[in-house]
């Protein structure tokens, strides 16, 4: 993270913003994760503990495999509830936006975001090359999670106190889904320190870990199988991985939202591929997951050839056209990256 005093600047900011607001609206990503649930739900009820109004508005249905976490039942979901979404904004006086770089990322929901006037704005994030425009601009790509930053900060505020167990518990969830289990991208002490904090706070660890990674439909393992037997290709001789799935796919095993999450991870666990690549195709678009370990960084594949962005080893994207002609465009760029970087790797 930045420097200590930077930190705690950032901190108090933040914590000034909060005490002031009177009605907050607190918004995440597409297609919600545990990291960017974890985060807006679990900041809504610090916010409530403080006394405030606080609404966390989706910009799609969030997946229901994380309608155990606290809170969720209080979610709007912009695509389904635009009007009173709407007025709930209108009505804000701050607005928080969580885990997100820039705007395309809330689908519509940023149409209204950049519309509304006379609002605070706090971003919070860990995702590379911010775009979005914040009063309080927080913005740690280097943590492992949106929600590691949060508590911090809430910390570092002086907030401690509004965190209960509910909280904890989110901003928890957060921290495991991003990090695969504190599996990756969690090698920071700082990080364990915060979970010391959280579990001081009496979370159910267990519970959490439960509810996460062993709360999935048969249906759901179902097409998982489907897609690692079928589906799963080595892109030449290289390292690297891929499966796709097209509309057609998915819909013959009655996909929801949330079915796919974490597929992408299973080919790495070969122990000769460094990258693995998810394709999936949505109604208008395909939607491109990528994985990696150690070195490979598939932040710069994604953006330099499918307008995506994200971490070292985990980004997305996006490619208009068939599954087809997705995947023979993923196949003839990863080559063509993967010479690039093997090059410049040999030169150091």
């Amino acid at each position: 993270m930045a420097e200590e005093r930077k930190e705690e600047e950032l901190a108090q900011d933040l914590a000034e913003a909060l005490r002031k607001s009177e009605k907050v609206v607190l918004t995440c990503h597409t297609n919600a994760d545990g990291d960017a649930l974890g985060s807006t739900l679990g900041l809504r009820k610090v916010l409530i503990n403080m006394g405030k109004k606080a609404t966390v508005v989706t910009p799609d249905l969030a997946p229901t495999i994380y309608s155990w976490m606290p809170g969720f039942k209080t979610l709007m979901t912009y695509e389904r509830q635009t009007e009173d979404c709407d007025k709930i904004i209108d009505e804000a006086d701050l607005i928080i936006m969580m885990d997100f770089n820039c705007l395309k990322r809330i689908k519509s929901l940023g149409d209204k975001l950049e519309s509304v006037e006379g609002k605070g704005r706090i971003l919070i994030d860990h995702h590379t090359d911010p775009e979005v425009e914040a009063d309080v601009f927080i913005s740690y790509p280097a943590a492992a999670a949106t929600c590691e930053i949060t508590y911090r900060m809430l910390m570092l505020g002086g907030l401690d106190e509004y965190i209960d167990i509910e909280a904890a518990s989110n901003f928890y969830s957060g921290v495991v889904t991003d990090t695969g289990g504190l599996s990756y991208n969690s090698s920071s002490p700082e990080l364990y320190i915060l979970v010391a904090k959280m579990l001081s706070k009496g979370i159910d660890k267990v519970y959490i870990h439960d509810k996460i990674f062993n709360n999935k439909s048969i249906r759901r393992l179902k097409l998982n199988g489907y897609a690692i037997e079928k589906k799963l290709h080595r892109v030449d001789k290289l390292p690297i991985a891929f499966m796709s799935l097209s509309r057609e796919e998915l819909e013959s095993y009655n996909y929801q939202t949330g079915d796919t999450e974490g597929l992408v991870n299973i080919p790495l666990q070969a122990k000769d591929l460094i990258m693995s690549c998810l394709i999936l195709e949505r109604n208008d678009m395909n939607k491109m997951s990528f994985r990696s370990k150690g070195d490979f960084p598939v932040n710069e594949f994604s953006a330099k050839y499918f307008g995506g962005g994200g971490h070292h080893n985990a980004a997305g994207g996006t490619y208009i056209g068939t599954i087809s002609q997705a995947v023979k465009e993923f196949k003839k760029d990863i080559i063509e990256f993967y010479e690039e970087w093997s090059s410049r790797a040999s030169k150091k």
